[in-house]
């Protein structure tokens, strides 16, 4: 059975073990300082190979633009009907470059492990789920926010933290399994180009 991904340790940078959690080692994941970090470390360290510099600027920077393409489309349920279209536009380009971070993330990944095409694919990219993390962790951080105003959104927080623990060790799963050679990436052919007319 596979076992939840280890911790890190920020001062050490040793693996802790401790299942079922989404803290980083006294550390929230949700940490924010120094940019966008912490959002993906816990999902990192169950990943059978070290981590890299170069994949950690396309991680961040799919962060970022979650976190903007969020915040747009917040703007766009509030705005008039004048300002939609030109919020719709921002929308489209913050999708296509989503799209292009996750490609990124995945060309490094690939390049990890052999793909032996006789082995059934994931039914996702590990880009694309370290993508749903992002928006994960954002709709914690988010939901976070209401709790003073809404007694509701204790539980749902607990909720959504209990999804982002079953999708960190669901990408901790994958990667072993890509590792190993029992599963390959899915093809990587895209075919919606977003922004683009009659796509």
């Amino acid at each position: 059975m596979t076992k939840m991904p280890a911790q890190l340790d920020r001062d050490t940078g040793e693996r802790v073990q401790d299942p079922r959690t989404v803290m980083i080692q006294g550390n929230s994941y949700l940490d924010m300082t120094n940019e966008q970090r912490g959002w993906c470390e816990d999902a990192l360290a169950g990943m059978p190979f070290p981590c890299s510099p170069e994949l950690l600027e396309p991680l961040n920077r799919l962060h970022a633009n979650n976190s903007r393409q969020w915040d747009a489309e917040d703007r766009v349920r509030r705005a008039g009907d004048r300002e939609i279209p030109a919020i719709k536009r921002e929308i489209d380009e913050l999708n296509s470059r989503r799209h292009k971070f996750i490609e990124q993330i995945d060309r490094i990944f690939d390049a990890a492990w052999g793909a032996d095409q006789d082995v059934p694919p994931l039914t996702e990219s590990i880009g694309s789920a370290l993508d749903r993390l992002s928006v994960e962790t954002l709709r914690i951080m988010h939901t976070e926010q209401l709790i003073e105003d809404d007694a509701g959104a204790v539980e749902r927080v607990a909720i959504l933290r209990r999804q982002r623990d079953d999708l960190v060790w669901s990408i901790a799963v994958a990667c072993e399994d890509l590792a190993s050679g029992r599963r390959r990436t899915p093809r990587p052919e895209r075919m919606k180009l977003y922004g683009k007319p009659g796509r």
